[in-house]
């Protein structure tokens, strides 16, 4: 049986110089905008806590009362499939809302020019560029140390890339259920949110296929892979998938942008970093326009609106269970929010698996 020790809470320095970053902009006297195309004079933010994973940090800092506007968030930032989106995605084995979310990051990431407006789609590369935290285990570093067997040095890329359709096969004769570190990683899950074990498992295996089921049809739109220590240009391609589906895993939300009614998965910035909600509820909703109307630009942006009183000091948060799941992921509860969100496990508030 392989060992068991996980960490949940190191992040990479990537993050740190990220946050140091942020908080030099933050002090700024007067400054209200809170990243590119988001006003929000109510709120303050600084970066995340490396406890916190990449979630949380943004405050009232003046009362705000129900049915408030807390921030206008202009709709051209906001992520969502385009037409070359749903078309690369269509090339997957199992085409999904992930799959076309996913290319639609890369699209912004690695697309050249945007005839249409180049200064929008600079600034959503730049809000894309800032995703560093992800699911759980899309940092090696929540696997263990590196001299651990089967932990963060036995991974293809991450672990989310690690193994194949045919795990169950190929491994049988050695009495594993799947690839050994996707094994080991599933009991770590397990006794880290105190959930099943085969639950844990599942849960892991279905990402698996999911990115497996999508990496070769997005992989083409990664021009230029991220540096890695190991690893051929075509799997540092792929990895970078891997990667850029944990990250919209844990940022997508359903959003109403058209008027059919029809809601849509979308990472709207600002409010894909909140923090998860207490038992009252999230305290924070999207509302797809500005109910003043087009005259005075509402059609043009998104807008967080006040679930209910908010005091000055209070966190900003979102409820992650109503974000859209992968299909087939049955996860529920601490297992769920660890695993898709990233969330730590003060975020779970006794939450049973």
């Amino acid at each position: 049986m392989p060992s068991v020790c996980f960490n949940i809470t190191v992040m990479s320095s990537r993050y740190h110089v990220l946050a140091r970053a942020m908080l030099l902009i933050a002090a700024l006297p007067g400054v209200t905008t809170i990243t590119c195309g988001v006003l929000a004079p109510k709120l303050s933010v600084r970066p995340p806590l490396p406890e916190e994973r990449g979630k949380g940090g943004v405050f009232a800092v003046e009362p705000i009362a129900c049915m408030e506007t807390i921030a206008h968030i202009r709709r051209d930032i906001v992520l969502v499939p385009c037409d070359a989106a749903r078309a690369a995605a269509a090339g997957a084995e199992t085409p999904s809302w992930a799959a076309e979310l996913t290319a639609a990051a890369l699209l912004t990431l690695h697309l050249d020019s945007d005839p249409t407006n180049s200064t929008m789609l600079w600034e959503r590369r730049q809000l894309v560029k800032e995703w560093v935290t992800g699911g759980w285990a899309t940092e090696g570093a929540d696997l263990g140390n590196d001299e651990v067997r089967w932990g963060p040095r036995d991974v293809t890329g991450s672990l989310m890339a690690t193994g194949s359709d045919n795990d169950k096969n190929i491994y049988a004769k050695f009495r594993f259920p799947c690839h050994p570190v996707v094994h080991r990683a599933g009991l770590g899950l397990a006794a880290l949110t105190r959930s099943d074990k085969a639950a844990a498992l599942a849960a892991l295996e279905c990402r698996g296929r999911h990115f497996r089921a999508m990496r070769d049809a997005l992989f083409p739109l990664v021009h230029t892979p991220s540096p890695r220590p190991k690893g051929s240009a075509r799997e540092r391609r792929c990895w970078d998938v891997a990667d850029t589906l944990s990250r919209v895993l844990s940022r997508a939300t359903m959003l109403q942008l058209d008027d059919d009614e029809s809601s849509t998965c979308a990472v709207v910035p600002l409010h894909e970093r909140l923090a998860h909600c207490d038992a009252r509820g999230e305290n924070a909703k999207l509302v797809s326009r500005d109910l003043r109307g087009a005259q005075a630009g509402g059609d043009d942006h998104v807008v967080l609106v006040a679930a209910r009183d908010i005091e000055a000091g209070e966190a900003i948060t979102r409820d992650y269970n109503l974000a859209p799941r992968l299909p087939g992921d049955e996860s529920d509860g601490a297992l769920r929010l660890l695993l898709q969100f990233g969330l730590p496990a003060t975020a779970w508030h006794g939450a049973g698996p």
